[in-house]
């Protein structure tokens, strides 16, 4: 049987690189041959065998044309190593760009041969704009393109847009997966595709004492044992705004809502509200609402004293403790309670 082949995409500096190492690190200790072909890399290495020169700071200068015939060349052998020698292997992870933010513009950086892949799935890895910006101010190739906040969610949104057009034309999944989320999460996609995914739901906006973020902390780990779990907190969280300051930037409230709405509980199976306290959560309604009217489960754990009807009526399960909620998920997923993911 050939290896899982996924693609990967995920703009400069969000960190991609390192999660994957430690994923293949991960993947070796539990007996997966694994191997990740990075593109940009890749085509250094060629570039340098062909004698051709490809200055780092300066190669997204470089004539498109060129560096498509380049990608084309790394493609066609990689496609060649796949059928000879990693066809034993289980998976297979190709690094790739879909767009640069070079000059204050977006820059393709993908052809045809990415058809060729044939690919199993697609992966989005984003990261906190704002990190990502301090990695690339700190690199001699990114730093003097003075680049902003609101480049890098544009930049960032463009990559898993367009990714999931690819995902979708050619009738594959697709992920969105922040590089702060445990190693297990992509480990679970890629060789657990019987685990649901979950979003996890919670109050952040008005729920920011450590201890408070302790609590749903510890409720995320146990979860993470029975199924993937999207976490909003493994990226950057907006909280509290004030609607009357005028100087208020809304950019990044409205790539939060559109990050956490839909691409984190779009691509879930279902939704888990947890509610460790009776606190105001316009977004939690909201994902609540938007993933019960799209037919999604709903397994609302809510540990206040009294709550709304609503509350109960969006729900396709309630639970009133977390004992109880453990206890269900014990008894439907027996096999998952003791796995070592």
């Amino acid at each position: 049987m050939p290896p899982k082949l996924i693609i990967t995409t995920g703009i400069s500096g969000c960190g991609r690189p390192e999660y994957l190492e430690t994923w293949e690190e991960h993947c070796r200790e539990r007996g997966k041959k694994v191997k990740v072909f990075h593109m940009g890399g890749l085509m250094k290495e060629h570039a340098r065998e062909m004698a051709l020169d490809l200055p780092e700071d300066n190669i997204l200068n470089i004539d498109n044309k060129r560096l498509d015939i380049l990608r084309s060349a790394v493609s066609k052998g990689i496609l060649a190593e796949l059928k000879h020698e990693y066809k034993d292997f289980d998976a297979v992870v190709l690094v790739v760009h879909v767009f640069f933010f070079w000059k204050e513009r977006l820059q393709r950086s993908y052809d045809r041969f990415m058809r060729a892949f044939s690919p199993d799935m697609f992966i989005s890895f984003v990261d906190d704009a704002g990190k990502i910006l301090k990695r690339l101010n700190a690199r001699a190739q990114w730093k003097d393109q003075g680049m902003t906040r609101r480049d890098i969610l544009r930049w960032q949104a463009t990559e898993v847009e367009v990714t999931a057009i690819l995902a979708e034309n050619a009738w594959k999944p697709h992920y969105v997966v922040a590089v702060e989320q445990p190693i297990s999460t992509l480990y679970k996609l890629i060789f657990h595709p019987e685990i649901e995914q979950v979003y996890i739901a919670m109050p952040i906006s008005h729920f920011r004492e450590p201890e408070d973020r302790r609590a749903i902390d510890a409720f995320v780990e146990r979860l993470n044992q029975y199924f993937v779990v999207f976490n909003p907190l493994s990226v950057e969280a907006v909280g509290a705004v004030n609607p009357k300051d005028p100087k208020r930037d809304t950019v990044m409230d409205h790539h939060t809502v559109n990050r956490d709405l839909h691409w984190f509980v779009q691509q879930s199976d279902k939704i888990i509200p947890y509610w460790p306290k009776a606190v105001p959560s316009p977004g939690m309604n909201i994902e609540t609402y938007h993933a019960f009217m799209n037919g999604k489960d709903v397994w609302v754990v809510f540990l206040g004293a009294e709550t709304s009807p609503f509350t109960t009526y969006f729900a396709t399960k309630f639970f009133t403790s977390e004992e109880a909620f453990f206890a269900f998920l014990k008894e439907k997923y027996p096999e998952r309670s003791s796995l070592a993911w």
